[in-house]
């Protein structure tokens, strides 16, 4: 699901036989001297109330319910900028190294991923070709199911998943099982899926934006459905709750520089060995996008 953009020589895209799923996803991918027509993406920032109406959006404060798909809120700027730089840099320095596991484990032992790795005081560290990592339950992806195999949650993670329940009311109780962390570069893209593998299908999934914005399409039960796009900024919330929960869902595009503020705040500072500091960070979200997604695998009479 996860993949990195592909140039496209200049072909014209092609939109025939595609279903309207794969259409707005490939609508919004990058495509190098194409230009995106970016005239239907939803970014609640500039919508006024009468386009609100128009498109079944209802704001209270800083949440919007959307009546498409039903089930789907957004909270802008749910998380301060303190916030996402703290959570980022667990990301980046912690929730990489075992016991947790990324992508990097599917690979032989004895490749070496050196390359990949940027190591620069006045940048930051990381192996960009990490890809994702997984805390707590850990998923099969070559199965598709859930093994009983589980890290515990970091404090930090269940926080913020118990913050946004108790904000939103959404449910009495709710405890984060498994969590997954995307790290995308600014070609990168997630296609559609589903959300299908924990038995738990009605809790909701709560996920967290840092670094840069993304272009988020959600649509219903099968592709067949025209997605809405929605515009994620660093600090915001997205939940999939009640129908939208079992909607396809995907990223088809990262927006370059557009994580803000543009000045980094931080005094410059050494890196500490390969650990990153605020300042280094900071740096990392401003070329890169991080996403937690945090969910209920088994239901609460089921949990062992």
């Amino acid at each position: 699901m996860y993949q990195k953009i592909k140039k496209n020589k200049q072909k014209p895209i092609q939109y025939q036989n595609l279903n309207p799923f794969k259409e707005t996803e490939k609508k919004y991918k990058f495509y190098a001297d194409i230009q995106t027509d970016f005239s239907e993406l939803i970014d609640v920032n500039n919508l006024n109330e009468q386009q609100m109406e128009q498109q079944g959006i209802h704001k209270n404060g800083s949440i919007y319910h959307f009546d498409y798909p039903q089930g789907v809120i957004q909270v802008k700027n749910f998380l301060n900028l303190d916030d996402q730089i703290r959570i980022s840099k667990l990301c980046m320095n912690e929730y990489i190294n075992q016991p947790y596991r990324t992508n990097l484990f599917i690979y032989k032992e004895d490749e070496n991923f050196d390359k990949f790795i940027v190591h620069d005081n006045k940048r930051y560290h990381f192996n960009n070709k990490i890809r994702w990592a997984n805390v707590g339950y850990q998923y099969d992806w070559n199965n598709r199911h859930y093994p009983q195999e589980k890290t515990q949650v970091p404090d930090p993670i269940q926080e913020i998943s118990q913050r946004a329940n108790n904000f939103l009311k959404l449910q009495n109780h709710y405890q984060s099982e498994s969590v997954i962390i995307n790290f995308y570069q600014t070609h990168d893209y997630m296609t559609g899926h589903l959300d299908d593998a924990e038995l738990d299908q009605v809790s909701p999934i709560y996920s967290f934006s840092f670094g840069l914005s993304s272009v988020f399409v959600i649509g219903g039960p099968t592709k067949d459905e025209k997605p809405i796009a929605l515009k994620l900024d660093s600090g915001d919330l997205l939940v999939m709750s009640g129908h939208a929960r079992r909607c396809y869902h995907g990223v088809p595009r990262i927006l370059a520089n557009s994580f803000h503020p543009k000045q980094n705040p931080f005094q410059q500072q050494q890196l500490d060995g390969n650990l990153n500091t605020d300042f280094h960070v900071f740096n990392y979200l401003s070329e890169h996008r991080i996403n937690i997604n945090t969910r209920q695998v088994y239901k609460p009479q089921l949990e062992q």
